[in-house]
């Protein structure tokens, strides 16, 4: 939906190849851990923003690496990534000489060194500056390369204005351009290929739902929801399942589907061929789902926000799940 906002000559949309689909769910970590790491969400375990870590017993955010609760680094905690994300890295499976181009404020995260291991990240500040240092690296290669880069401002303009709003047009524009630039610096012999790791869909405001800290739903898990607002995943209490499934579906059922484990097993939503050992525990009693442009947020006593983004993914709409793959 983004590149049909472009004009029919630009750099994407001439270059369109064909259209793909994200692995489900439809948010970064998920999608990102699925090309870094060659696996299903269902193998790799990153399922959404916030993830519910058996070796704590609650939920952390991967990305930024800390405990929800109170913000303590998983470093302090005594995890680390490659135990939380165990497996080998695709990267390293690779013949030829390869680096990973990362923004400077994530280039250091823990997440990021255990998705391209640390000696393959290179930072850098800017789009433009990323395009430059890849086409040097390329020009002045003896032999063949692979250069990843990874540009979050689309994403972050969605989030904050929304996926109509002239502030995310222009940095799709922008973004276009440069990868353009880009293709224009490389030789011949070089190979381009852009795709995404979701899209978005913008909520309506009459359908992003608040549940207080002291709601009886909330009353009956044993952790904050992991996953994102558009997919929620339940720890449940021990004995209250069929209490939290009968209030839910009689609250949010016109807006959210609710799937007990063995249903999104069964379905195989988080890839074929099962989960791993690490992401069962992970799934706990039950996922919700948005039907249409519903999001949902449980409160808690130190963080009453209510839900601020305009725009949002992590659900199945077609606007969320499908992606353009551009090869040139």
């Amino acid at each position: 939906n983004f590149v049909k906002t472009l004009d029919e000559n630009s750099f994407s949309r001439t270059q369109l190849a064909l259209v793909s689909r994200a692995a489900f769910p439809s948010s970064t970590g998920p999608n990102l851990f699925t090309y870094g790491r060659g696996q299903w969400p269902g193998q790799h375990g990153n399922l959404g923003w916030y993830v519910h870590l058996s070796e704590l017993g609650e939920r952390a955010a991967l990305f930024p690496w800390i405990r929800t609760r109170d913000g303590v680094s998983l470093t302090q905690l005594g995890l680390s990534g490659d135990g939380v994300f165990p497996g080998d890295l695709e990267i390293s499976r690779y013949r030829r000489k390869s680096r990973v181009f990362i923004p400077d404020s994530i280039s250091r995260s823990v997440a990021t060194w255990a998705l391209y291991g640390v000696g393959s990240v290179v930072g850098y500040d800017g789009l433009a500056q990323a395009v430059d240092r890849v086409s040097d690296r390329i020009t002045n290669a003896p032999g063949p390369t692979y250069s990843h880069i990874f540009w979050p401002a689309v994403d972050g303009a969605a989030h904050e204005f929304g996926t109509s709003h002239p502030n995310t047009h222009r940095e799709v524009e922008r973004l276009d351009a440069e990868i353009g630039r880009l293709r224009r610096q490389l030789p011949k012999n070089a190979r381009i290929v852009l795709t995404a790791d979701h899209g978005h869909l913008d909520f309506d405001e009459g359908h992003k739902f608040l549940v207080e800290r002291t709601d009886a739903l909330r009353e009956m898990l044993a952790d904050e929801p992991a996953g994102d607002e558009r997919s929620l995943v339940f720890h449940v209490r021990r004995g209250f399942e069929q209490d939290f499934a009968a209030e839910f579906e009689h609250r949010f059922s016109e807006h959210y589907f609710l799937l007990s484990t063995g249903d999104v097993l069964e379905l195989e939503l988080l890839g074929p061929g099962g989960v791993s050992e690490v992401t069962l525990p992970r799934l706990g009693s039950f996922m919700a789902i948005a039907k249409s442009d519903a999001g949902m947020k449980f409160l808690s006593h130190d963080n009453r926000r209510p839900i601020t983004l305009v725009s949002q993914h992590g659900g199945m709409s077609p606007d969320e799940m499908l992606v353009p793959v551009i090869i040139a």
